[in-house]
């Protein structure tokens, strides 16, 4: 071992990568190892200061007295890429396109060493730390680094420090692509595994004794000796991309980002015409100014502002959620479920699964216990398919559920929760049964998706201990839980409720006891006003289709489908009666339900010829009217919510949409969608003058 050289150290008060440099002898060679650490409680990042760090560490090498250089990073992170606070102070092009433009000059430094060059990749590596790694000759990976990959294009970004053009000459186009948009817009990540079967790794090693063996590894590189020279070999000597055939693959997924987004978000399009550049250019020609404008371009967009607000709104809010009081929560080792349809046995599963405590389902039919339970054991079997999940752990789970229709069952249960029909009179009688069946500090949580929670537990002898607990269909795969307190709810149940979102791997968002409570009020809303055009006469396809350059999840009536048309009904009904001037109930959504329609559209996403004789005859209807109206309409329900204090703030209202109604980050969940789009001003400073992009 050598002697340590550390980077300057980061300004008083600021958390900043810093590069160490360690010169270590191994195997009968002489390694520099660079070591990037945090000293504060932020994961390694890059911003500026620590690209300069980097870059003058690699300047300071004894080139001349070593044999390799390597590069790493310590605990569970290697390097989790750029620091977004930074790159968002970027106010004209010039800025925006530095940023990029300092990490080719730092990480290109690597790239050009005499010498041969290693990453050791002992955990995560996103974005830019990813691409730091690909500037390397050679990659090993710890097998217990969780996540490899390309947040950027999600974020309204693409790879500005040369992740485009070297995984094309790594992997090819088709792997490029996914990488770089289709798992990035999906939030997907590689595993340790995944990255080494794909060749984006050239060895994967234990976690324990990490840095030994790549330093073994290395070894064997330099002295020629490694027993896996042929997949060593297909890594240093990269795939030209010029030699890649047709762009077919290219081409299927602009044509999904085009059924998906409409456009909505330029990240995207952007990358794909950056890989197909790449695929046609000379091996090593592709210019680097083509990367650094679009980067700059799209960090300055409106889109890419509300992407990187979205994400930082996702992570720092589930990991501290307002309004959680600072007391000891209760225990929770048994959980009741009340009713046997879709949604609890959803909750049954999902509560076995991740708490790993007993489970207990009861309905009025032994028959409906059964199918509840033939449903989760297909799940559990699906998971195991899928390689989720094992099949001893699969077993695990469905020993822990188990079914009947007595209700005693619940006497030792520490939470019960109830997902039966949306009647107020129904759930009151549900929870004045059980009430005398369990314990006094057992909780008692409602899936209701609107109704009072303080009307609910009116008659209750404890309504301290009565709160919402509101799911999202599907419940394994929309994260957000909305947690509704009554004037009478303790602090005791509402931590409670707040950490068993959290065991459940769910963001626990705390909202206000009113109607629609916050997503079923804003999708309500919006629908209302779509289907108050159709009944006026607008053409239902102009309308349905006319938030489509938005690039939300789904067409109104196509979520009106997936919802069911009575349950919309339902909901309308219940949210006119709470504010009848702005919601109305549609008289065509109610014939539709009389007529026993599935809905307003058939098999291929039209209007379905039996909908069509219940409108009114269509008329002409200019689709940006269609969307002004909705989002006008959107705009002041969010005001109404915002001043009855609904949630904390609009930022609650975002994440809410965001895990809740499955709204893609570029729309940052919807104030910022409404600032830009409706003139409104919830996110003023977001925005960044259009001059600035120009």
């Amino acid at each position: 071992m050598g002697s340590d050289i550390h980077s300057p150290a980061p300004q008083a008060g600021k958390s900043v990568t810093t590069t160490s440099t360690t010169y270590m002898d191994h195997g009968g060679f002489r390694f520099a190892v660079l070591s990037l650490e945090n000293s504060g409680r932020h994961p390694v990042t890059m911003c500026p200061a620590s690209l300069a760090g980097f870059e003058a560490a690699l300047g300071s090498l004894d080139l001349a007295g070593v044999d390799a250089v390597a590069v790493t990073g310590h605990g569970p992170v290697f390097c989790a890429g750029a620091d977004l606070k930074v790159m968002t102070e970027a106010t004209t092009l010039d800025q925006a396109e530095d940023v990029a433009r300092q990490g080719h000059a730092a990480l290109g430094r690597l790239a050009t060493l005499s010498v041969p060059t290693f990453a050791f990749i002992n955990g995560v590596a996103l974005g830019g730390g990813l691409e730091l790694a690909l500037h390397a000759d050679y990659r090993t990976v710890a097998d217990s680094a969780r996540a490899l990959g390309f947040p950027e294009v999600r974020l309204g970004l693409i790879p500005g420090w040369g992740g485009i053009p070297r995984t094309m000459a790594l992997l090819g186009l088709d792997l490029a692509a996914r990488l770089v948009v289709t798992d990035s817009l999906a939030g997907r990540t590689l595993s340790s595994q995944a990255a080494s079967e794909m060749g984006l790794v050239d060895r994967r090693l234990p976690e324990d004794g990490f840095l030994q063996a790549s330093l073994d590894f290395a070894v064997g590189i330099l002295s020629g000796t490694d027993s896996d020279t042929a997949h060593v070999d297909r890594s240093k000597e990269r795939k030209p991309s010029g030699a890649v055939a047709g762009f077919s693959a290219l081409d299927t997924i602009r044509k999904k980002l085009d059924a998906r987004l409409h456009g909505a978000a330029p990240a995207p399009y952007r990358a794909l015409e950056l890989i197909a550049a790449a695929a046609r250019a000379p091996r090593g020609t592709m210019k680097q100014e083509a990367e650094i404008r679009a980067f700059g371009e799209l960090l300055l967009s409106d889109e890419a502002r509300a992407s990187i607000y979205a994400f930082q709104l996702t992570q720092s809010m589930a990991k501290k959620p307002t309004g959680r009081p600072a007391v000891e929560t209760l225990p929770v080792r048994s959980v009741g479920v009340i009713g046997a349809g879709l949604m609890a046995s959803q909750l049954a599963l999902i509560f076995a699964q991740k708490l790993r405590v007993p489970v207990r389902i009861t309905d009025l039919s032994q028959e409906r216990i059964d199918s509840a339970l033939v449903w989760i054991g297909a799940q559990l079997d699906s998971l195991v398919t899928g390689g989720r999940l094992t099949a001893d752990g699969a077993d695990a789970v469905r020993a822990l559920i188990t079914g009947g229709t007595d209700k005693t069952v619940f006497a030792d249960s520490d939470v019960v929760i109830e997902a039966v029909f949306e009647e107020l009179d129904l759930k009151r009688a549900v929870f004045a049964e059980i009430e005398s069946l369990i314990r006094p500090d057992a909780l008692l949580l409602t899936n209701t998706s609107s109704l009072s929670i303080e009307a609910m537990g009116a008659a209750l002898n404890h309504p301290e201990r009565l709160i919402g607990f509101h799911f999202f269909n599907p419940v394994a795969v929309l994260p957000l839980v909305e947690i509704v307190s009554s004037s009478r709810t303790d602090e005791a149940t509402l931590a409670t409720a707040f950490e068993l979102a959290r065991l459940l791997q769910k963001t626990g968002v705390l909202v206000k006891d009113t109607a629609g409570f916050v997503v079923n009020r804003l999708l309500t809303r919006l629908m209302g006003e779509v289907l108050s055009l159709i009944d006026d006469g607008g053409d239902p396809d102009v309308v349905d289709h006319a938030l489509e350059p938005l690039g939300l999840p789904m067409t109104p009536l196509q979520l009106l489908q997936y919802i069911g048309p009575s349950v919309q009904l339902h909901i309308c009904e219940a949210m006119n009666r709470a504010y009848p001037v702005r919601f109305g109930v549609s008289r065509s959504l109610t014939a539709v339900v009389a007529a026993g329609l599935p809905g307003y559209l058939d098999n291929d996403g039209g209007i379905s010829p039996a909908a069509a004789a219940l409108l009114p005859l269509a008329q002409p209807m200019d689709p940006r009217q269609v969307r002004a109206n909705v989002l006008a309409a959107l705009a002041e329900e969010v005001t109404a919510m915002l001043e009855e204090s609904i949630v904390a703030g609009p930022e609650e209202i975002d994440l809410c949409m965001i895990l809740g109604a499955n709204y893609p980050f570029h729309t940052g969940g919807l104030t910022p969608l409404l600032d830009r789009e409706a003139g409104t001003a919830f996110h003023p400073r977001m925005r960044v003058p259009v001059s600035a992009v120009r």
